[in-house]
Protein backbone atom coordinates (compact mmCIF):
# COMPACT_ATOMS: atom_id res chain seq x y z
CA UNK A 1 0.00 0.00 0.00
CA UNK A 2 1.62 3.60 -1.03
CA UNK A 3 1.53 6.05 1.44
CA UNK A 4 1.07 10.13 0.54
CA UNK A 5 2.24 12.97 2.46
CA UNK A 6 -0.31 15.63 3.44
CA UNK A 7 0.35 19.19 4.60
CA UNK A 8 -1.97 21.03 7.63
CA UNK A 9 -2.30 24.16 7.92
CA UNK A 10 0.71 24.61 9.55
CA UNK A 11 2.56 23.21 7.64
CA UNK A 12 3.27 19.75 9.56
CA UNK A 13 3.24 16.63 7.28
CA UNK A 14 0.56 13.78 8.15
CA UNK A 15 1.08 10.65 6.01
CA UNK A 16 -1.75 9.02 4.64
CA UNK A 17 -2.18 5.58 3.02
CA UNK A 18 -3.35 6.80 -0.69
CA UNK A 19 -6.51 4.77 -0.85
CA UNK A 20 -7.72 6.64 1.82
CA UNK A 21 -7.92 9.94 0.69
CA UNK A 22 -11.11 11.81 0.31
CA UNK A 23 -11.15 14.34 -2.85
CA UNK A 24 -12.81 18.10 -2.95
CA UNK A 25 -11.30 20.64 -5.31
CA UNK A 26 -10.53 24.27 -4.88
CA UNK A 27 -10.25 27.83 -6.55
CA UNK A 28 -7.85 30.77 -5.46
CA UNK A 29 -7.87 33.90 -7.12
CA UNK A 30 -4.08 35.19 -7.92
CA UNK A 31 -4.71 39.15 -6.94
CA UNK A 32 -1.86 41.62 -7.78
CA UNK A 33 -2.36 45.54 -8.04
CA UNK A 34 -0.10 48.63 -7.48
CA UNK A 35 2.94 45.53 -7.30
CA UNK A 36 1.27 44.15 -4.42
CA UNK A 37 0.00 40.77 -4.06
CA UNK A 38 -3.26 39.99 -1.54
CA UNK A 39 -2.54 36.68 -0.22
CA UNK A 40 -4.13 35.35 3.70
CA UNK A 41 -1.41 34.88 6.37
CA UNK A 42 -1.92 31.76 8.63
CA UNK A 43 -2.23 33.34 12.25
CA UNK A 44 -0.67 30.12 14.11
CA UNK A 45 2.57 30.23 11.42
CA UNK A 46 2.84 33.34 9.32
CA UNK A 47 2.30 31.13 6.31
CA UNK A 48 1.23 32.55 3.31
CA UNK A 49 -1.60 31.17 0.85
CA UNK A 50 -3.95 33.21 -2.00
CA UNK A 51 -7.48 33.79 -1.01
CA UNK A 52 -9.80 30.91 -2.51
CA UNK A 53 -11.79 28.20 -1.07
CA UNK A 54 -12.76 24.98 -1.22
CA UNK A 55 -16.05 24.08 -3.67
CA UNK A 56 -19.17 22.23 -2.44
CA UNK A 57 -21.07 20.17 -4.44
CA UNK A 58 -22.82 21.54 -7.53
CA UNK A 59 -20.42 24.87 -7.45
CA UNK A 60 -18.50 26.33 -10.44
CA UNK A 61 -14.90 27.83 -9.55
CA UNK A 62 -15.69 31.27 -11.42
CA UNK A 63 -19.15 31.99 -9.56
CA UNK A 64 -17.16 30.34 -6.45
CA UNK A 65 -13.97 32.76 -6.52
CA UNK A 66 -16.38 35.52 -7.56
CA UNK A 67 -18.43 34.95 -4.50
CA UNK A 68 -15.43 34.32 -2.27
CA UNK A 69 -13.74 38.03 -3.05
CA UNK A 70 -17.37 39.46 -2.77
CA UNK A 71 -17.14 38.66 1.16
CA UNK A 72 -13.31 39.07 1.39
CA UNK A 73 -13.31 42.14 -0.35
CA UNK A 74 -16.22 43.79 -0.79
CA UNK A 75 -15.88 43.72 -5.02
CA UNK A 76 -16.57 41.58 -7.64
CA UNK A 77 -13.51 40.83 -9.33
CA UNK A 78 -12.36 40.73 -12.90
CA UNK A 79 -11.39 36.82 -13.59
CA UNK A 80 -8.37 36.33 -16.14
CA UNK A 81 -7.22 33.25 -16.80
CA UNK A 82 -6.68 29.84 -15.32
CA UNK A 83 -2.93 30.32 -14.30
CA UNK A 84 -2.68 26.57 -12.86
CA UNK A 85 -4.05 23.75 -12.10
CA UNK A 86 -2.71 21.37 -9.24
CA UNK A 87 -2.70 18.40 -6.76
CA UNK A 88 -2.16 19.15 -3.47
CA UNK A 89 -2.54 16.57 -0.84
CA UNK A 90 -3.30 18.28 2.19
CA UNK A 91 -4.69 17.07 6.38
CA UNK A 92 -7.53 18.92 6.72
CA UNK A 93 -10.05 18.60 10.14
CA UNK A 94 -7.93 15.33 11.05
CA UNK A 95 -8.51 14.00 7.11
CA UNK A 96 -6.38 13.46 4.36
CA UNK A 97 -7.44 15.10 1.26
CA UNK A 98 -6.50 14.96 -2.65
CA UNK A 99 -7.47 18.85 -4.11
CA UNK A 100 -7.79 19.55 -7.53
CA UNK A 101 -6.63 23.53 -6.77
CA UNK A 102 -7.46 26.32 -9.55
CA UNK A 103 -5.73 29.10 -9.27
CA UNK A 104 -7.38 32.25 -11.08
CA UNK A 105 -5.65 35.76 -12.24
CA UNK A 106 -8.21 37.86 -10.83
CA UNK A 107 -8.18 42.26 -10.94
CA UNK A 108 -10.49 44.91 -9.37
CA UNK A 109 -13.00 46.40 -11.38
CA UNK A 110 -12.05 50.01 -12.10
CA UNK A 111 -14.50 51.59 -10.15
CA UNK A 112 -14.61 49.57 -7.08
CA UNK A 113 -13.08 50.10 -3.47
CA UNK A 114 -11.89 47.35 -1.67
CA UNK A 115 -12.44 46.37 1.87
CA UNK A 116 -11.07 43.83 3.37
CA UNK A 117 -12.97 41.62 5.55
CA UNK A 118 -10.32 40.61 8.12
CA UNK A 119 -13.01 38.09 9.74
CA UNK A 120 -13.77 35.96 6.91
CA UNK A 121 -11.35 32.97 7.51
CA UNK A 122 -11.36 32.70 11.23
CA UNK A 123 -7.39 31.24 11.07
CA UNK A 124 -5.86 33.85 8.62
CA UNK A 125 -5.75 37.51 8.00
CA UNK A 126 -5.72 39.11 4.32
CA UNK A 127 -2.51 41.01 3.89
CA UNK A 128 -0.57 43.44 0.89
CA UNK A 129 2.59 41.87 0.41
CA UNK A 130 5.23 43.19 -1.76
CA UNK A 131 6.04 40.46 -4.39
CA UNK A 132 9.56 40.92 -4.25
CA UNK A 133 9.75 39.76 -0.34
CA UNK A 134 8.12 36.76 -0.99
CA UNK A 135 10.37 33.11 -0.61
CA UNK A 136 9.08 29.66 -1.56
CA UNK A 137 9.40 28.54 2.31
CA UNK A 138 6.96 31.37 3.65
CA UNK A 139 4.38 29.62 1.52
CA UNK A 140 1.73 26.75 2.84
CA UNK A 141 0.70 26.72 -0.78
CA UNK A 142 0.11 28.84 -4.14
CA UNK A 143 3.97 29.56 -4.69
CA UNK A 144 4.09 28.48 -8.32
CA UNK A 145 0.72 29.92 -9.41
CA UNK A 146 1.70 33.47 -7.63
CA UNK A 147 4.64 33.42 -9.57
CA UNK A 148 3.01 32.44 -12.36
CA UNK A 149 0.33 35.64 -11.82
CA UNK A 150 3.09 38.18 -11.33
CA UNK A 151 4.54 37.13 -14.40
CA UNK A 152 1.88 37.48 -16.24
CA UNK A 153 0.87 40.81 -15.31
CA UNK A 154 4.95 42.09 -15.25
CA UNK A 155 6.68 39.98 -17.78
CA UNK A 156 10.00 41.78 -16.79
CA UNK A 157 10.16 39.56 -13.43
CA UNK A 158 10.49 36.13 -15.44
Amino acid sequence: MSSVHCFDNDGLIHLAAADSLAFASAVYGIFVENDRLLLLSQKSTQLYAPPGCILTFHQVPTQAIRHYFRRLAAITPNLGPLLLLEDQYRWLDGRAWRIAAMYYAVSRPFTAAIYLNETLEPDATPTWIDPDALQRDQFLFGYKAVTAGISRLNPARR
